[in-house]
C-alpha cells in the first residue's frame, strides 16, 4: 500500500520523523537521494493459466496475459557518497509488511553486490541524531 503524503507543513516528507531526518541531514551538509526507487524483483509473465477475483466481480477472471509488475522499494534516504541507507520507521504495526519488504530489499542489496552499504532504521529523533554523529565521525576520517 502506497503511503500518502501529508498535506501539512511536512513538504515532500511522509512523516515528522522523515522530515526531521531530511532536515538534519541537510543542515549537516550531507547530500542524499530521497525515496530513490530500486527494482528488487523484475516484472514477468506467468507462463500458465492464471485466474483471480477482482474487487468489482464475484467471478474469477482469466488474467493470464497480464504482465506481473515488478516489485520496487524506495528507502527514505540514500547517501551514495557514504554508502548509507536510512529508513525512518516510527511505530510499526504488528501485521505491517515492512519487515518482509526490508528483508527482500536487503537481499537485493546482497545480490547486487551492494552489501557493503550501512543500513539504519531510526525510530525517533534521538536515533537520527546518533546517525548524524556517526556520519560526522566517518567524514572526519576521510
Amino acid at each position: 500500500m502506497a503511503k500518502k503524503k501529508k498535506s501539512n507543513n511536512l513538504g515532500k516528507y511522509a512523516s515528522g520523523l522523515e522530515k526531521y531526518c531530511g532536515d538534519s541531514l541537510q543542515s549537516a551538509g550531507y547530500k542524499f537521494n530521497y525515496e530513490q526507487k530500486f527494482t528488487i524483483m523484475e516484472g514477468f509473465n506467468y507462463p500458465s493459466p492464471y485466474f483471480k477475483s477482482t474487487p468489482k466481480s464475484k467471478e474469477m477472471k482469466d488474467v493470464s496475459s497480464r504482465k506481473i509488475l515488478p516489485i520496487t522499494y524506495k528507502p527514505d534516504f540514500y547517501l551514495p557518497e557514504y554508502k548509507v541507507f536510512i529508513e525512518t520507521k516510527g511505530w510499526v504495526r504488528r501485521n505491517d509488511s515492512f519487515p518482509l519488504r526490508w528483508k527482500i530489499f536487503m537481499n537485493h542489496l546482497k545480490e547486487s553486490n551492494m552489501d557493503d552499504h550501512t543500513l539504519f532504521i531510526p525510530k525517533n529523533k534521538k536515533q537520527v541524531d546518533i546517525i548524524i554523529k556517526q556520519l560526522n565521525q566517518w567524514n572526519q576520517k576521510k
